[in-house]
């Protein structure tokens, strides 16, 4: 169902590589596209929040029309019988993405507030529980520069996106940034904190992209059932839509509507006159 998944793992090769480049161990890019290679990995290394949301999206771009074209191409069917092979994806595409997306966006607000009211928290672990996590964590770096304004003021607009936006990279290299200039005591429980705030934001993260993947999987019968359904009305319409098109375009010759039918027996007449003189 999700064969954008092996897209994103060729990415996640290319962007374990650039890991490798920026810490000089690793020689995979070579030649003349080296460069192009490295930019293009280090600028796919830096999207944010490449999950269930990238991966419905990629899904439908491939349905909609990836497919379609290949049918179109590659088919060595008549043109309406290829038209309709072709145009069941598209159907499919935009139920699968009218069904997919409010379970992404409803889904993920829903599992996140649970988890972050303890609801998946146990008596031995809070691993799902991010803003327990993040709490501690702005605490302690307040704390740490209560009497320096402006990286308290810093802090608070960076805390500010956050909440309206989610811990993106931009706010997790600002946050590293101060913790290098926090004081030397405060720098390990800093660095603790942090880390267990960005692992509570990774594993709530994953577990939201788990749960709607799950619940995609569940969808998949009515999908089908739907796609079966709407897709032969759907072609009925651009079919008849077509058909009058062409009439309009090639009207038939229609003899009866040149010749009225009175017109007709009065040459008829006219006719059988002339034989009999």
């Amino acid at each position: 169902m999700r064969t954008a998944k092996s897209f994103f793992q060729a990415f996640l090769i290319i962007t374990m590589r650039v890991e490798g480049i920026n810490n000089g161990t690793a020689s995979s890019f070579r030649g003349n596209t080296a460069s192009f290679q490295k930019k293009f990995a280090n600028g796919f290394a830096k999207i944010d929040g490449i999950g269930e949301g990238a991966s419905i999206a990629f899904d439908f771009l491939g349905k909609a029309l990836v497919v379609p074209a290949v049918i179109m191409l590659s088919s060595k069917e008549p043109k309406e019988k290829k038209e309709y092979s072709a145009f069941k994806n598209p159907v499919a595409a935009v139920l699968q993405l009218a069904l997919e997306v409010p379970i992404l966006f409803l889904g993920s607000a829903a599992i996140e507030k649970t988890a972050n009211k303890g609801g998946f928290d146990t008596k031995t672990s809070s691993r799902y529980n991010e803003k327990l996590y993040k709490d501690i964590f702005t605490k302690e770096l307040k704390d740490s520069f209560k009497n320096d304004e402006n990286n308290i003021k810093q802090i608070n607009e960076t805390l500010n996106t956050i909440d309206k936006k989610g811990l993106s990279r931009k706010g997790i290299e600002t946050f590293e940034d101060l913790i290098k200039t926090a004081p030397l005591n405060k720098k390990e429980i800093l660095e603790k904190t942090f880390g267990e705030y960005k692992n509570a934001h990774t594993n709530l993260y994953h577990l939201k992209n788990r749960l709607c993947f799950a619940f995609a999987i569940v969808l998949t019968p009515l999908i089908c059932y739907l796609e079966n359904k709407f897709h032969p009305v759907i072609m009925d319409k651009i079919y008849e839509q077509e058909h009058k098109s062409e009439e309009k375009k090639h009207p038939k010759n229609k003899i009866l509507s040149k010749i009225s039918l009175k017109n007709f027996i009065l040459q008829t007449k006219e006719i059988n006159s002339g034989g009999a003189v």
